[in-house]
C-alpha cells in the first residue's frame, strides 16, 4: 500500500506549479525591466507540469508523448531552471552548449532505454541523475560567483539547490537497491510521494527566496538611484553624505578636486542643451577612467565635479587632475564636427577633520584657475595659490 496516493499528489503537485507559473509570470511582467530568468523560473513550472501530467497518462496515451516527451520536459525544465538562475543572480557566462549537451545526451538514453532495452528503472534513474547535476551546478556556480562578488545573497539559492540535489542523489540509491517501478501505470510508493511533495516545496522556497532577493535588491536599487546622478551615474550630494559615514578609508588624509568645465554656457547655447549633456556624460566617464575605484566621484552641481582622493597628498592629485585636464582638452565628438571642451581643475589636501573647509578651499582654487586662463590646475597650499597650466 502506498504511502500516499501518488496520484492525488500529482493532481496538487501539477496544480500547484500551474498557479505558481501564472503567479512568477505576474510577478515578472512588474519586475521584468529590474531582473533577468523571472520569466524563465515560470516557463520552468509550466514545463514541469505539462511533462509530469504526460507521464501521469501512462497507459492511456502513446509511449512516445508519455515517456519520451514527458520526461523530457522535466528534464528541459531542470535546464532551463538553471539557465534561470544564471541569468537571475545576471552570471556573465552562459553555458548553453554544455547545457544543451547534457539534455540530448539524457533524451538520448531515455530513447535507447525505452525503445530498444525498456528499462523503467534505469530511465527514472537517468532523469534524477539529469536533474541532481543541474541543481548541483546551480549550487556550484552560484557559491563559485558569491565568492567572486563578495555578496552572500544568493546564500538561500545555494542551500536549496544543493539540498535538493542531495535528496535526488538519495533516491538515486534507493533505486539501485532495488526500489521497484511498475512497468506501465503511475503507481509509486512513499518515496515517490514524498519526492513529489519535495519538488513542491523545493518550488515554494525558490518561488520565496527570489521574492526575498528581489525585494532586497529592489530596495537596494532604490537606495542607490537616490545616491546616483542620473546623467552621469555619479555619486550626487546625498550620496556623498552617505559614503562620508560608510567609508572608513575616508577618514584618513586626503586630496579634494573640484572640476568644471569651461565655458560649458557658450557650449549650451551655440550647441543646444542636448550636447551638453553629452559633453558633461563624457566629462564624467573620464573622471570615472582617471580615477581609483577608492576615490568619490561627485557630480557636485551642474557642471561642476568634487574628487576624493583618499590617502592622496597635494602633488598626487595634481597628476590626476592633470591626466582629467589633458583627456578633456583632447576628446573629440563624432555627432558633433568642431565640439571640445577644456576644464579647471582646484586642489586642496589635508585631514579630514572639517571637510566643508577642504571643499571650500579647493573651490578657491578652482575659482582662481578660471581666473588665470582657465584649463589649468591650481593648489591651494596654505592660503596661497600655486597655479599648474
Amino acid at each position: 500500500m502506498a504511502f500516499l496516493d501518488v496520484r492525488t499528489v500529482f493532481f496538487i503537485c501539477t496544480s500547484f506549479l500551474f498557479i505558481y507559473s501564472i503567479g512568477a509570470l505576474a510577478f515578472a511582467r512588474k519586475v521584468s525591466s529590474s531582473f533577468n530568468g523571472i520569466y524563465l523560473f515560470a516557463i520552468a513550472s509550466f514545463l514541469t507540469a505539462i511533462g509530469i501530467i504526460l507521464v501521469f497518462l501512462r497507459g492511456y496515451i502513446d509511449i512516445f508523448w508519455s515517456v519520451i516527451v514527458g520526461n523530457g520536459l522535466i528534464m528541459l525544465s531542470g535546464n532551463v531552471t538553471y539557465h534561470a538562475h544564471l541569468k537571475f543572480i545576471e552570471y556573465k557566462k552562459n553555458p548553453v552548449l554544455r547545457s544543451a549537451i547534457l539534455l540530448i545526451g539524457a533524451i538520448s538514453l531515455f530513447c535507447v532505454f525505452t525503445y530498444i532495452i525498456p528499462d523503467t528503472s534505469i530511465r527514472v534513474t537517468v532523469l534524477n541523475e539529469f536533474n541532481c547535476l543541474q541543481f548541483l551546478l546551480i549550487a556550484t556556480t552560484i557559491y563559485r560567483f558569491q565568492k567572486q562578488t563578495q555578496q552572500t545573497i544568493y546564500t538561500p539559492l545555494i542551500v536549496i539547490a544543493g539540498v535538493f540535489s542531495l535528496l535526488l542523489a538519495v533516491w538515486i540509491v534507493f533505486i539501485l537497491m532495488g526500489d521497484p517501478f511498475p512497468p506501465y501505470k503511475l503507481q509509486g510508493g512513499w518515496m515517490h510521494s514524498m519526492m513529489i511533495i519535495v519538488l513542491m516545496l523545493y518550488v515554494a522556497t525558490l518561488d520565496f527566496c527570489i521574492v526575498l532577493i528581489a525585494t532586497e535588491q529592489l530596495i537596494k536599487k532604490v537606495t542607490q538611484s537616490s545616491h546616483q546622478d542620473i546623467l552621469t551615474t555619479l555619486y550626487n550630494r546625498r550620496g556623498l553624505d552617505h559614503a562620508l559615514q560608510n567609508n572608513p578609508v575616508l577618514n584618513r588624509p586626503l586630496a579634494v578636486i573640484m572640476g568644471d568645465i569651461d565655458n560649458f554656457k557658450l557650449i549650451n547655447d551655440r550647441y543646444g542643451h542636448p550636447v551638453g549633456d553629452i559633453v558633461i556624460k563624457k566629462f564624467a566617464e573620464i573622471i570615472k577612467a582617471s580615477t581609483r575605484s577608492t576615490d568619490i566621484c561627485v557630480r557636485w552641481g551642474g557642471e561642476e565635479f568634487l574628487i576624493m582622493l583618499p590617502i592622496v597628498n597635494a602633488q598626487e592629485a595634481v597628476v590626476v587632475a592633470d591626466k582629467i585636464r589633458s583627456a578633456c582638452e583632447q576628446q573629440t565628438f563624432s555627432e558633433q564636427q568642431g565640439l571640445h571642451f577644456t576644464s579647471s581643475f582646484g586642489i586642496c589636501s589635508g585631514d579630514n577633520d572639517n571637510f566643508d573647509e577642504l571643499v571650500g578651499y579647493a573651490d578657491q582654487a578652482l575659482y582662481q584657475a578660471k581666473s588665470q586662463g582657465r584649463n589649468r590646475v591650481c593648489v591651494f597650499i596654505q592660503k596661497d595659490f600655486n597655479a599648474i597650466t
